[in-house]
Parts: structure tokens; C-alpha cells; sequence
């Protein structure tokens, strides 16, 4: 278990990197740390792997205090080493933690396995694809057999396919028991595979919860129409946003009543070929509690 309490930092030049935080991720949970760039998602997993001071507030990991041990983490850069192979790279994981030799090559076989990487084994990381390395890194961190996980941006930069990969590695750890914590901008991501939510701002909690308490009344909905032009006539006259691709249309009414008429005014002129709704739309949620103003 991970448990923030009060935590706040403060740097000499009296930037305030984050203030107050405070939130728990417990066994079997999987956290998603959100926040734009420079809302201090970095700061906070630095501090928690003892790479930063705290400042105020505590740290706990599985209730104790500087228990770093118990955490693995994963780096938003693959981090490895180019000259060594995929299996002595994380062979050198087991040996820094002194995993006896036995049981750190049943670990290692294991993780190969699982990543998918057992062809790879003899093969030096320099020449592994991006994704192989993503997965190499994220492997270092499975053959530790910690149950505090800390993900930072672990699937950006990747392919589709190694993503579904790694999201499945997650899940699995999860099932398992771990306490996991994951940083992430990509919205799919968070909505697939996250119990809670916390979103940062300027080093602030601004809200923490479960995905589907990211409430509010927009509505995002995909259609496909036989007229582009006509359709972009009616949507150009209707009170809401939209973008388009040919036949294909994205569009964000403010509440699901606006979204029924205006489907129900397109298509006394238009044929609509698909449609895919969301409501409440997460995305927009999201970005709207971001877009808040902050209270003074």
C-alpha cells in the first residue's frame, strides 16, 4: 500500500512544487496521477522513491516510512543498458536486490515469458525496437516481484499492439494484488485500466475519485453521414463544436437533450451511416476540470 499524507515541497527559490497532497493506493488498485505538464506528477514519484526530500507531509510504503525497497518502478524513458542483453539486463536487476541465483533465473524465465521477449534473451538492448525496449524496462520491473508498482508514462512512444501488451501486463499485475500507481496522458489508458483518479494542478489535488465521478453534461458523439456538406451546413447553425474527416464527424454538444435534437435535425437531410455516443463524455470532463478556475 501506498499511502501520501500532507506532503508538500518548496524549493530555496520558493517555487511551490506541490502542496498538500494527499491520497492512498491500496492493494489491488491501479491510480492514475493526471495533470499537464508541470503540475508535479515527476516531483511526487521523485519523492517517493527517495530520489527527492518530501519536504512536509509522509511517505508510506506498506506503513513504514523510507521503505523505497518496496516500491519497483518504470521510467517514462525506457531505462537499460544498451551494451547488455535482454536477459542480462535483467539479471543485473536480481543481482542488485541479491535475489538468490535460482530463484532469479525461474524469475527471469518468467518475465521473458511474459513480455514476450524469450527470442530476445541473447539480444543486446541497443538493437531492440522501441517497444522492446519499453517492454524490456517494464520487465525489469516485473522480475523484481514488488507489489508496489509506480509507472511513469509507461506506454507513450509505443505501438498499438505492445500497448494492449503492457495494459494486460498491468491488469495482471493488479489481479494480483499490487498497489500500482501509473502516471499517464493518454485517456483511454486511465478509463480502461484505473480504480481511482487523481488529477494535479500546480502541485494541488483539484479532484480524487473514480473515473466515472469525472461528471458533467457534455456529450461526444461520432457519426458518419452520406453528406458532408449538408451536414456541416446544420452543424455550423447549431450551438455546439465539431471537427471532421471527410463523412466522418466528431462532435461535443453541451447536454445530452441538445445532442438528441441535433441528431434528430441532421437527419431530415442527411443519411447517418454510424454513430457511437458518450455521455458523460470523460474527455471533455477531464479537460473542463482542468479549464476550472482556480479559487483564489
Amino acid at each position: 500500500m501506498i499511502e501520501i499524507q500532507n506532503v508538500s515541497k518548496k524549493y530555496p527559490t520558493g517555487i511551490q512544487a506541490n502542496s498538500n497532497i494527499s491520497f492512498t493506493v491500496g492493494h489491488g488498485e491501479i491510480v492514475a496521477l493526471v495533470g499537464p505538464n508541470g503540475s508535479g506528477k515527476t516531483t511526487l514519484m521523485q519523492q517517493m522513491l527517495g530520489v527527492l526530500k518530501i519536504g512536509e507531509g509522509t511517505i508510506l510504503i506498506d506503513g513504514k516510512e523510507n521503505n523505497v525497497q518496496n516500491i519497483a518502478y518504470v521510467p517514462q524513458a525506457p531505462a537499460i543498458y544498451p551494451a547488455l542483453t535482454v536477459g542480462e539486463s535483467l539479471l543485473a536487476t536480481t543481482k542488485y536486490l541479491g535475489i538468490p541465483k535460482k530463484e532469479a533465473t525461474e524469475r527471469i524465465e518468467r518475465v521473458l515469458k511474459k513480455t514476450g521477449l524469450s527470442s530476445n534473451a541473447h539480444q543486446p538492448a541497443y538493437t531492440l525496437s522501441g517497444g522492446q525496449r519499453k517492454l524490456l524496462s517494464f520487465g525489469c520491473m516485473l522480475v523484481q516481484d514488488a507489489t508496489n508498482l509506480v509507472m511513469d508514462e509507461v506506454t507513450s512512444m509505443v505501438d498499438v499492439v505492445t500497448k494492449e501488451h503492457i495494459w494486460q501486463l498491468i491488469l495482471e499485475e493488479q489481479s494480483r494484488g499490487c498497489a500500482i500507481l501509473l502516471s499517464s496522458h493518454d485517456i483511454s489508458e486511465v478509463k480502461k485500466l484505473c480504480t481511482k483518479l487523481v488529477v494535479l494542478r500546480k502541485g494541488s489535488v483539484i479532484f480524487s475519485g473514480s473515473p466515472k465521478e469525472v461528471r458533467n453534461e457534455y456529450c461526444h458523439c461520432t457519426i458518419n453521414v452520406d453528406d458532408a456538406t449538408q451536414a456541416q451546413i446544420i452543424l455550423d447553425e447549431a450551438d455546439c463544436s465539431y471537427t471532421h474527416d471527410g463523412n466522418d464527424f466528431s462532435i461535443v454538444t453541451r447536454d445530452i437533450v441538445q445532442l438528441l435534437n441535433l441528431l434528430y435535425d441532421l437527419t431530415k437531410s442527411v443519411t447517418i451511416c454510424s454513430l457511437t455516443c458518450e455521455h458523460p463524455a470523460f474527455y471533455d470532463g477531464l479537460l473542463a476540470l482542468l479549464r476550472k478556475p482556480e479559487v483564489k
